[in-house]
């Protein structure tokens, strides 16, 4: 599995007391450590730090300053996938990694209260049925975790995977590259099948995330369905940017 870098967000009820708000700085630095940016060390030199900085604002798409402005604040600031955008400082390839087989297996685990166990499995379907066509792809659904290539299921903090969700707000879902692929829903958040105002469009993100498991890196063409950030409701086709990644990972090669 590809690593995630997950922080914590802890509130302690100890009489009304809450822990206090880190600052914007403080919340950009814990944002390009978390999503493989910068390393740790690498915060205390200028030349690194300004670096890391323009790494994140290409891929936030926004003018690439190199210092910390609004811009760079306010894309910190939205709830996105779970998926690193770099590794070790490193930027992940759009095209990472493909299946070496075209048919493939899926599984449907533990829901959400937020949609019916139905819609969930009917949607995943339909999100499987966005990236299929532009692979050779083809899915089976199986009733059995050990036999799927992809398992699917809601969960909240320490889920089983090792790289706990972050409550309400954050990290919307994570998912896993070949030859693992499995998908990982947030079960803090609130979903729809619309994105409506204080929900999360289940639809948008299973389509997102499935972009992983076939073998796409996050990409920062703001219209394109790898882009990290969630940006709504209704995001069900594919861009081109998304298009030409699927090309290379599965005829280009």
């Amino acid at each position: 599995m590809n690593g995630l870098l997950i922080v914590t967000l802890a509130i302690f009820a100890a009489g009304a007391y809450a822990a206090p708000a880190i600052s914007a700085e403080d919340q950009v630095h814990n944002y390009l450590v978390r999503f493989g940016y910068a390393a740790k060390d690498d915060l205390q030199n200028r030349a690194s730090l300004s670096d890391a900085i323009k790494k994140l604002q290409k891929m936030a798409n926004v003018p690439e300053t190199g210092v910390i402005d609004e811009a760079t604040i306010e894309f910190t600031k939205k709830p996105r996938c779970g998926v690193a955008d770099y590794e070790n400082g490193k930027q992940r390839y759009h095209a990472y990694k493909a299946w070496s087989k075209r048919d493939l297996t899926y599984s449907i685990g533990t829901g959400t209260s937020y949609i019916t166990q139905k819609q969930y499995e009917d949607y995943f379907a339909a999100a499987l049925g966005v990236w299929g066509p532009y692979g050779a792809l083809s899915f089976t659904r199986v009733y059995n975790e050990s036999e799927a290539d992809i398992v699917s299921y809601f969960g909240s903090h320490n889920h089983g995977d090792g790289y706990p969700f972050d409550g309400p707000d954050g990290t919307l879902a994570h998912a896993f590259f070949p030859d693992d692929g499995d998908i990982h829903f947030d079960l803090s958040e609130k979903w729809d099948l619309e994105g409506k105002e204080g929900f999360y469009d289940f639809y948008s993100v299973a389509i997102h995330e499935l972009g992983h498991s076939m073998g796409l890196g996050h990409s920062n063409v703001k219209e394109a369905i790898m882009y990290p950030a969630y940006m709504g409701g209704g995001r069900d086709r594919l861009h081109d940017d998304d298009y030409d990644g699927m090309m290379r990972l599965y005829y280009n090669r």
